[in-house]
């Protein structure tokens, strides 16, 4: 049985379109969800948060593309760990990267346990094979981590309400996508309803899940051209200041280094 005073931990190593991975933890074990970076920058980033690598038990991926799976293989073989995915990401993964070798699946909609932990993976759309996104409990908590999405569905909504802690997208501005010199078929991709989620989306999602229970906002994913890390910040807080939640924990993931652990 887990010890009842066990503190559950979220470090985001870093999120956005050059890499994403997020580590839940304990003292005792941890889940890494994607593998976004190399096998050798995710070592480092642990390093630098003070995460022990050897305590991740499993990895979990959300879906394919490259941002979320670059070091997957490396790191994966590094440290003997499974890799849980569902069918439709396995296989293009396999395709993609023989050597990557066998894999735990898993279905949208079904719960699975990683150890001390209880892991619910629900679909989402965006423009990958077969998205998930997923809630995460250990013991009486829950954290939900939901990055790449071009829209709030009612599914979406439902299973992130009640969580103590979560990771939303707040991808872009969408004035300063219009205004960027990414291509056009670019900004239709990223603005459609499998594409990201803008601020503006982000924050109609937090007024319609966020509850008693929220504790902690971490917004991930944000564009380094397309946005900026304060505007998404002030604008969320004035939004949680509106909402009568000031008291909620807001932070900001960036790119290029790891946030400090947020302990539940």
């Amino acid at each position: 049985m887990a010890d009842t005073t066990t503190r559950l931990g979220i470090t985001v190593l870093g999120s956005g379109s050059r890499g994403n991975a997020i580590v839940v933890h304990t003292e005792n074990e941890a889940l890494l969800i994607d593998a976004g970076f190399s096998a050798r920058e995710l070592r480092a980033r642990m390093r630098q948060a003070e995460i022990d690598p050897s305590l991740i038990t499993a990895i979990l991926v959300t879906h394919e593309h490259a941002d979320h799976v670059k070091g997957l293989r490396v790191f994966s073989s590094q440290f003997g760990l499974p890799v849980y995915a569902n069918r439709a990401t396995a296989d293009i993964l396999r395709r993609r990267d023989t050597k990557l070798g066998a894999m735990t699946l898993f279905a949208a909609g079904t719960r699975f346990r990683v150890g001390n932990f209880a892991v619910e993976p629900f679909s989402i759309p965006h423009d990958a094979n077969d998205p998930v996104a997923f809630v995460l409990r250990f013991q009486s908590s829950k954290i939900g981590i939901a990055t790449d999405l071009g829209h709030a569905n009612s599914l979406v909504t439902y299973q992130l309400r009640g969580c103590h802690a979560l990771v939303l997208e707040s991808n872009h501005d969408p004035t300063m996508l219009g205004n960027s010199k990414r291509p056009w078929s670019l900004k239709q991709r990223i603005m459609s309803r499998h594409g990201h989620l803008s601020n503006a989306s982000c924050r109609d999602l937090l007024r319609d899940v966020l509850d008693e229970e929220t504790r902690h906002v971490v917004l991930a994913h944000a564009s380094q051209d397309c946005n900026c890390y304060d505007l998404v910040r002030e604008e969320t807080r004035t939004c949680l200041h509106d909402m009568g939640r000031p008291d909620i924990g807001l932070h900001v993931a960036i790119q290029d280094k790891p946030l400090p652990t947020l302990w539940l």
